[in-house]
């Protein structure tokens, strides 16, 4: 007896009914228990209850999400501050499409101090807190990453090889002044360990504190008569100057306060946020970041996300005394309190003398000035990237996307875009192409093609698409156990005219899922035709809507012409070979393995030949005349289906 499926049986009422008014953290699930949503709550039953009210005001990403929802679950936690923390942690675990994700994973690179008893500092684009490592950025800029790591490699020199490459004597970068040499023991632990010190005071901006500190090691050097090492440190001490010399310094009242100061801008799509450091009274460094916008979310989410996964990654000794923020709505000051609260406890743990966070909003003053001046780099970051994005991009997918749900009366957002096209020559080597877009934009890992095989030898292009979208739409109804099932698309795109939509709306209404959004896009005057109406929508020729679906449309065309033609040309390949006598389906298989092409075949010997396919030279030599045969023109034009 099969048991029946949880999340059909879900009693949203309930369940909400038994949510308590404590901190916590909820997911939101789809139909198919898929995660889509995870956030934190002061109070569970009167967070959640808000997704599922009527809401007019609610953001386009809220009500998409809404509308996809269908059962939750919470965890309840002792404390905000520990929501917040499990929310992040499951945010980064299992990356669910609405929630706001900063793209440092795998765009900005980070500097690393190792975990090793002699540790080396390292560049990577994974900030992985699993032991002790030390990471310090993310660098949005490449160039100031690799101009720190000059500095600290001239004046801070630790370790840089894995392991040792020579047993007896030290390697190169101990003799240019690389290395200190620990592999040969020609540091003790204590001053190896005080360079790497040194090295995190550096890339933290405590340069005060970092210059007091060296220039007492230079005088205790210089009182020991090693003079050697004094002029080593006292080099050090000039480059450490040196950069102040560069760094903006700022009049605070209290010049000793860390500070970061936080713009953000956004469009339709993403947002660009910008942190300019402040330490010891001195500008050390100005971030920007790129956060993609799901659903149309707002510059505030988008701000609220990039704090909590932005400082997540920060060193607890590095956490700022103040963050300076732009007014943000008044939901969010339960969020801040929450935050402010988690920062004070890194900074109490890391035993800072002032351990307490503050999250502000100036409104005059020098740090409202400072603010003033992140919110226009964040409005200038925004800007180039625009420029950027018109040479590459006919329109913004976010806004094509939505002009296409308002043009087609779509019941959803359609975050997933699925084109299905039709290939063969003559009914010969049908095949079809599945191309995916997601937020407008191609997603090259959800590709699929399919080997056509009910119409195959005949040209039927109406049965090869109902075939293609019925294996399709098996997976996603009852997928084997043994195999991942697909998840279903908020809109299929034909490429044809109204034979194939109404083939490809004949085989979902058989597997179940008539109420699938579903178009075909006519090529010859660019007609959209939808199930049910005689008449086809016409779209301007400038609507963001019809180049987004033109490019689905050219994608999944181009795609399927590509597959037809690797099929026809290795069947080309099999059956020329096919007709010499002696050469075997294992023969045959070396042969392509080794030379790929008939024309590399042609060009052999026949003794080259023979002992690659491991054959007689007889079957060799009638190999050489199959191929130096003359061979039949091919037609002069072809119907591509």
């Amino acid at each position: 007896m099969t048991e029946p499926d949880a999340s059909s049986c879900f009693d949203i009422a309930a369940a909400l009914a038994r949510l308590p008014q404590s901190p916590g953290v909820y997911r939101m699930l789809d139909a198919d228990g898929r995660l889509l949503y995870v956030g934190k709550a002061k109070r569970l039953r009167s967070r959640v209850r808000q997704y599922f009210q009527k809401n007019p005001d609610a953001s386009p990403k809220t009500r998409a999400l809404c509308e996809r929802i269908h059962r939750f679950e919470a965890i309840v936690t002792a404390s905000e501050v520990e929501a917040l923390v499990l929310e992040d942690s499951l945010i980064k675990a299992h990356r669910p499409p609405f929630n706001i994700l900063l793209r440092d994973d795998k765009r900005y690179p980070w500097l690393c101090i190792t975990d090793e008893p002699f540790p080396r500092l390292i560049v990577t684009r994974r900030a992985k807190k699993s032991g002790k490592e030390r990471y310090f950025g993310p660098y949005s800029n490449p160039g100031a990453l690799y101009e720190a790591l000059r500095v600290l490699r001239k004046h801070f020199p630790m370790r840089q090889r894995r392991k040792p490459l020579f047993k007896e004597r030290p390697c190169m970068n101990y003799f240019i002044g690389a290395c200190p040499g620990p592999c040969q023991s020609l540091v003790t632990p204590d001053a190896y360990a005080q360079t790497v010190a040194q090295a995190a005071l550096f890339l933290k901006g405590r340069n005060q504190e970092l210059l007091r500190e060296i220039e007492a090691q230079m005088q205790a050097a210089s009182d020991a008569l090693n003079f050697e090492r004094a002029a080593r440190l006292r080099d050090r001490a000039q480059a450490v100057k040196a950069v102040m010399g560069y760094q903006q310094s700022v009049a605070f009242d209290d010049p000793a306060l860390s500070i970061d100061a936080i713009g953000a801008d956004s469009d339709e799509r993403r947002c660009w946020a910008v942190v300019m450091r402040i330490r010891e009274g001195r500008m050390i460094g100005s971030q920007t970041f790129e956060l993609p916008l799901p659903f149309g979310a707002s510059r505030e989410e988008a701000l609220s996300a990039f704090i909590r996964q932005r400082y997540a990654a920060v060193e607890d000794d590095d956490l700022p005394e103040e963050l300076l923020l732009p007014a943000m709505p008044r939901e969010w000051e339960d969020g801040e309190e929450a935050l402010s609260q988690w920062l004070s406890d890194r900074r109490r743990a890391a035993g800072l003398s002032r351990a307490r966070t503050r999250l502000l909003h100036p409104q005059k003053g020098p740090k409202r000035d400072l603010l003033a001046l992140a919110e226009r780099n964040a409005q200038e970051a925004l800007q180039q990237a625009a420029l950027l994005d018109a040479g590459r991009l006919r329109a913004d997918p976010a806004r094509a996307l939505s002009a296409l749900q308002h043009a087609l009366h779509l019941p959803r957002y359609p975050q997933r875009m699925e084109c299905y096209d039709i290939s063969h020559v003559q009914g010969a080597y049908t095949v079809a192409s599945m191309v995916v877009f997601t937020d407008g934009v191609s997603d090259r890992a959800e590709y699929r093609r399919f080997k056509i095989r009910l119409a195959e030898g005949k040209p039927d292009d109406f049965k090869s698409m109902a075939e293609v979208i019925r294996r399709r739409f098996a997976r996603a109804a009852s997928p084997d156990p043994g195999q991942s099932a697909w998840r279903a698309p908020d809109l299929v795109v034909i490429d044809g005219g109204k034979g194939q939509l109404h083939a490809a709306q004949e085989a979902l209404i058989a597997h179940g899922f008539g109420d699938q959004p579903i178009i075909s896009l006519a090529k010859r005057l660019e007609e959209v035709f939808t199930p049910g109406e005689s008449q086809s929508v016409r779209l301007s020729h400038d609507d963001p809507a019809l180049h987004l679906l033109q490019q689905i449309r050219d994608e999944a065309h181009r795609f399927a012409i590509t597959y037809h033609r690797l099929l026809r040309q290795k069947g080309a390949k099999i059956s020329l070979l096919e007709t010499v006598p002696g050469l075997g389906p294992r023969r045959r298989e070396r042969l392509i393995a080794r030379y790929g092409a008939l024309a590399r075949m042609r060009e052999a010997s026949a003794a080259d030949l023979a002992r690659e396919g491991g054959m007689p030279l007889s079957v060799a030599e009638a190999l050489l005349d199959a191929l130096r045969a003359p061979q039949k023109p091919p037609p002069k034009a072809e119907k591509m289906g």
